[in-house]
């Protein structure tokens, strides 16, 4: 099977799980109400649980630690690029909510959830041992929202602090996962194997409870105008398009790096705009419809990016 279909057919499984979510709000078995629920559910318990879950299938090494620093390096270079080039440009229309969610939407990718069933399908056979990057890049962009995300929708400082960088529910999960990555933890023991089920099975619900979300929220908007704001479509083209060709060029100047974390490194930033762009336009009060919009939009239109982007992939592996 061809790189294009295998894509298409990941993504559209993933479809499939948001239209389940569609099909249960509008037959009002779910209500719109349980989606603050549910978002925080991802957030504060399936986020830190993939986090430990992805970390424990891994042996410790030196090597492998060094991989964790030189991806952690392309993720923050990726997305000053990023961030910085938007910024700049739409700076002078910040006024507007809809251009800060912009700003943010075209670096913001949905790297876990939506990334690691993508991985898998790509790289089958390797998988298993890269997926623990994918939570090094969410740690890295869910600390530069908290903090730098925040601030530029809410056009206020007070979000960049030595608290938002530490005290965010992907920093504290990743920091219990290095800790129990680099003593060797496993919850196999006598007394510790009903955790480790508890944590595994919180993990694996990250991926299928998001995509339902999503599916739910969708229920709640107009179809039309989500597909009906060109802005939206502009940066839907500059994340799932333009971003991975910086990314793909990155890795292309790393000739020495391991092409499996140059291959993981491609596929996460050719994810489209995370969840957490809502997120986190709905703890500031700014711009939620915009992310919302945006943030389904964009996944739809994944359908048709990923699969073309991964026509690169076997260049870097």
């Amino acid at each position: 099977m061809s790189t294009f279909s295998v894509a298409l057919i990941a993504v559209a499984v993933l479809l499939l799980l948001a239209a389940v979510g569609y099909l249960l709000a509008k037959c009002r078995v779910l209500s719109e109400e349980l989606i603050p629920g549910m978002s925080k559910l991802l957030v504060y318990v399936c986020q830190p649980c993939l986090a430990i879950y992805t970390f424990s299938k891994s042996e410790f090494s030196i090597e492998l630690l060094c991989g964790i620093g030189i991806f952690a390096a392309m993720i923050i270079a990726v997305h000053a690029v990023m961030l910085a080039s938007a910024y700049f440009l739409l700076r002078k229309r910040a006024i507007a909510p809809v251009y800060r969610i912009i700003t943010i939407g075209t670096t913001f990718g949905n790297c876990a959830f939506f990334g690691i069933p993508i991985l898998e399908a790509m790289l089958p056979e390797t998988a298993s041992g890269l997926i623990l990057y994918t939570t090094v890049y969410a740690v890295v962009m869910n600390v530069i929202g908290w903090t730098v995300g925040s601030a530029i929708i809410s056009r206020d400082a007070k979000y960049i602090s030595v608290k938002k960088i530490f005290l965010n529910p992907a920093m504290l999960g990743f920091a219990a996962a290095m800790i129990f990555f680099v003593l060797g933890v496993r919850f196999n023991g006598q007394y510790t194997k009903m955790l480790g089920s508890i944590i595994e099975q919180s993990a694996r619900m990250a991926t299928p409870l998001s995509m339902i979300v999503m599916g739910m929220r969708l229920s709640t908007m107009k179809i039309s105008e989500m597909f009906s704001d060109v802005k939206l479509y502009i940066t839907v083209f500059v994340k799932q398009m333009i971003m991975p060709l910086i990314a793909f060029g990155i890795a292309l100047l790393l000739p020495g790096v391991d092409p499996g974390l140059k291959a993981t490194f491609y596929i996460t930033c050719s994810c489209p705009v995370a969840s957490i762009v809502l997120n986190y336009s709905e703890i500031v009060g700014e711009g939620q419809k915009s992310a919302a919009n945006l943030v389904l939009l964009s996944t739809a239109l994944s359908v048709i990016t990923l699969p073309i982007m991964m026509l690169l992939l076997p260049f870097l592996i």
